[in-house]
Order: structure tokens, then sequence, then C-alpha cells
């Protein structure tokens, strides 16, 4: 017997609780029904006044995302994230052209890499620039744009034209989710883009992520699974079997999963 569509909705609602958005893709897959059932249901929730559609999707008309500050962040998982950031620091190279995005992950490669010689560093992340300002053998630039007083990153569409004319070797990104089916995904839009730009000029995309982002699935796709190169994460034994198995499946696809110890 197929479901009944208000069980259906009440668990709609419910992997909503647990993301920041579903798409209409992943929602049909999910429940296997057509494309056209979930869009009915969904248009039924925001009738409601419990879901609003967004870009092919939904998300909770009623959940407020608290956004950490660069310093709230820099002290999550913070012993995850600095054995993640040697693990990356490692595959820097003398004469590498990089990029960092505006993740605190980012920021704690980048205080490890400043005996490098003849490296260039491209990034959004103002910390990030501060940081290495003072390392003789390295050259910032810093993308302009506008500030995002937050994560203290510079957005917008200047970001893409800056790049057009630069070729990156390794980019370093991390995001607010990983999954396989949708690849990396974050909160906000602007970040996203600012990431994807980045991706775009990159020879080999590394993704960087704790515990904390694995298997879940945010409301904007920074880039799909194939234009992931490798992925480091953190060593750990509190793996869901649902992450657990998210990773084997990265692996099975080819993309190397590189674990850090603590």
């Amino acid at each position: 017997m197929s479901e009944l569509p208000f069980m259906r909705r009440k668990k709609i609602i419910d992997v909503l609780e647990k993301t920041d958005y579903a798409d209409v893709a992943y929602l049909s897959n999910l429940f296997n029904v057509s494309d056209m059932t979930i869009r009915r249901d969904l248009e039924k929730l925001e009738k409601n006044g419990e879901v609003i559609r967004v870009y092919g999707g939904a998300k909770l008309i009623t959940k407020s995302v608290y956004e950490a500050t660069i310093e709230e962040r820099l002290n999550i998982n913070k012993k995850e994230k600095m054995a993640i950031a040697k693990k990356a620091a490692e595959l820097i190279e003398d004469g590498d052209v990089i990029a960092f995005d505006a993740s605190s992950t980012a920021l704690e490669v980048s205080k490890l890499i400043k005996d490098r010689n003849k490296l260039t560093v491209i990034t959004n992340n103002i910390n990030i620039a501060i940081e290495l300002s003072d390392a003789p053998n390295i050259i910032v630039i810093l993308l302009g744009g506008f500030l995002r007083a937050k994560s203290l990153s510079l957005i917008g569409a200047s970001i893409k034209k800056q790049l057009e004319s630069i070729y990156i070797d390794k980019a370093f990104i991390s995001s607010k989710a990983l999954n396989y089916t949708e690849g990396l995904t974050d909160a906000t839009i602007d970040e996203g883009e600012a990431k994807q730009a980045l991706i775009e000029k990159a020879n080999n995309v590394f993704v960087l992520v704790d515990l904390t982002k694995i298997g879940k699935l945010a409301f904007f796709q920074v880039c799909g699974k194939d234009k992931i190169d490798k992925i480091i994460t953190g060593k750990h034994d509190l793996l869901s079997e649902e992450q657990d198995e998210v990773l084997k499946n990265f692996r099975d696809q080819g993309i190397e999963v590189i674990v850090a110890d603590d």
C-alpha cells in the first residue's frame, strides 16, 4: 500500500528539521514518488505555513539558522580541525598556487605554511590575508567584494571576474555539509558562490570536513562529487553507519579520503 500523503508530508518536515534545505529530486527519490507528487506536497505545506519553497526545493519557514562568528567556529571541534589542517598543510609544496575559502579550517591551514617558498595564496578570507602578511616568501592575493562581517570574508560577483585569468593548483574548501548525492553544500548563497568560483579555477580540489558535516545537507550546492579530488577528515570513532557509508561511497567513486590523526 502506498503511503498516505499526510504521512509523507509529515516525514518531509522531519527531513527538513535535520537539514537546512532539501530539493525536489532528493525528496522524490527518498519517498519513491514522482517529482510532481513532491511539488504538490510542498505546495500544501507552504499553504499551511510550514515550509517555504526555494531554488527547486524547500526549507522550513520557521527555522532560524544561527550563523556562528569566525571565533566561535574556530572552537567547534577544534582538535579535529587542527588535525585536518596539519594533514592539508602537508599537501602544499613550494611554488604552489593555492586557494583558501573563508572557512575556519582553512584559517588553521594558513597558520602552518608560513615556511613555504614561492607560494601564492588566493583567498577571500581577510583573516588568512592578515595571518600570512608576515610570511616573506608568500604572495597573498586578497579577492575583493562586499564584506560579510560574521566570517570576515569578501563576497560578490566581482570574485569570479577577478579569477578569470588566474589558475590555481590546489583549492582547500570547507563548507556546511557534505553528502554523496549532492556533494558539498553551504548555508548561504554568497559564500557558496565564492567557493564555486575558486573550485572552477582549481586543478585539484581538497574538501576539508569534520564529523559534524559528513552526511549532512545544506541550502546551496557548492559542487557535486565530480569536482572533488580528495576529502580530508579527522579520525573519530563516532561516525554513524550512514556517515561511514557516505565516505565509503566517495572511496568507491575513486575519490581519496584522507583520515588525519588527532
